[in-house]
């Protein structure tokens, strides 16, 4: 048997079936549209919140530049001085959308501070204006000790030439080292004597480390 649609009611019902396809498109396009768009603003958001993080960092990064440098452009004096500094504001680094929280790192020239956001790095890199060793005291001294048979202090200085010295410290301090941002960073001035004949003068450095 053979269906025939015809007439009036049969025209009906393919006009209906062509407006509920147009429909179906219409609303295909609007879907496909709106994630479109969805999408676009995600990653115009990540973005923003890639260069917010970028901000935040570098003004971290500037901050502790600033301690290290500020304590190595007192004046001379012939004894050591210190500050603790604490790194501030890293908290919602620790949840979404960072990736992980802030990690520091110090060398002999420059702070590094970085963390990850939708697995890119995002990092603040400032150079110092003086001479740091992201080291302590003693540990310095047992280098000192080590390379030149001398502490470096005072009434034990140096015997070497003060561009060998200043070479050595160069390549000690050249590796990172890895901060705790949570836990306060010791900087410290300490001073380096050196002996040529029978004239003893000293030098200043930086010392970082917790």
């Amino acid at each position: 048997m053979t269906l025939r649609i015809g007439g009036h009611s049969g025209r009906k019902i393919l006009e209906d079936e062509s407006a509920w396809a147009d429909f179906l498109i219409s609303k295909a396009a609007l879907i496909l549209a709106s994630a479109v768009l969805f999408a676009a603003l995600f990653q115009l958001g990540a973005g923003f919140i890639s260069l917010e993080a970028g901000e935040e960092l570098d003004a971290a990064a500037r901050g502790f530049k600033a301690a290290v440098d500020e304590l190595g452009a007192e004046s001379f004096q012939e004894e050591p001085s210190e500050v603790f500094y604490h790194f501030e504001g890293f908290s919602r680094f620790h949840v979404s959308p960072f990736e992980r929280g802030v990690e520091a790192y110090v060398s002999g020239e420059y702070v590094r501070l970085e963390t990850e956001i939708d697995g890119k790095t995002v990092r603040a890199v400032k150079p110092f204006a003086f001479r740091v060793l992201p080291l302590n005291e003693t540990a310095l001294r047992e280098k000192l000790l080590d390379r030149f048979g001398a502490e470096g202090g005072e009434e034990d200085p140096l015997p070497a030439d003060y561009s060998e010295i200043t070479k050595y410290l160069s390549a000690v301090g050249a590796e990172e080292k890895e901060l705790d941002v949570a836990k306060d960073v010791s900087i410290k001035k300490e001073f380096i004597y050196v002996k040529e004949g029978e004239e003893v003068s000293g030098f200043a450095c930086i010392l970082i480390y917790q």
